[in-house]
């Protein structure tokens, strides 16, 4: 009898030390890491796309500044661009977190002969995103990793989107090459809402 005594406590030092660490696993796993914000480059020249990018958090994230004022609850990169030069805070929100990036925007744009416009912009997932390019020869050949492209050529481009984060569209023409950014948010957000059928995320150009 004092052995399967002897036994039980042994038994129940065990089950109080292992559920002890699962504790402290369970609880080291809750923690939320610590938010975090960058800009892919230094400076930018005007009406071109800075790319801000979010770290820890909870994985979304709500961003805010001179005139910005949107959610993105899906993906960690936001694109802005800004017509005048100056230093243009933004701020991240995440679960009680807030984090802040410096945009530093400087002088004229240089795109090498081309560009496309305008820079950044923001719909709502259905919502038609239309951008347009100049300069170069003319001719112009639009690609992007996001799209499937029904028509890669011309002056226009227009894409439809059934996911949301940050999209990029790259235009060449005569050897120069240039990006836009299509910020894309969920139907909750404060643009206005588009209802159209899930499709794939599709686009083709337009114009001569």
């Amino acid at each position: 009898m004092k052995t399967n005594k002897k036994y039980f406590l042994l038994s129940l030092a065990t089950a109080v030390t292992v559920a002890g660490a699962s504790f402290g696993v369970l609880s080291f796993a809750q923690t939320t890491p610590i938010l975090g914000c960058s800009v892919n480059v230094p400076s930018v020249s005007v009406n071109q796309a800075a790319i801000l990018t979010a770290t820890g958090g909870s994985g979304y994230y709500t961003w805010s500044g001179t005139d910005l004022n949107v959610t993105n609850a899906a993906g960690t990169q936001f694109a802005v661009s800004y017509p005048n030069p100056g230093i243009y805070p933004i701020t991240v929100s995440s679960v009680g977190q807030t984090a802040t990036c410096n945009v530093d925007v400087v002088g004229t744009a240089t795109t090498g002969g081309i560009s496309c416009f305008p820079a950044v912009q923001t719909v709502v997932l259905g919502q038609v995103a239309t951008v347009a390019a100049s300069g170069g020869n003319g001719d112009y050949l639009w690609s992007s990793p996001d799209l499937t492209i029904a028509n890669p050529s011309g002056s226009g481009f227009s894409a439809s989107y059934a996911t949301t984060g940050l999209k990029t569209l790259t235009v060449a023409s005569a050897g120069y090459v240039t990006t836009c950014a299509v910020n894309v948010l969920s139907n909750g957000s404060v643009l206005p809402i588009v209802t159209t059928p899930t499709l794939p995320n599709t686009g083709g150009g337009y114009g001569k």
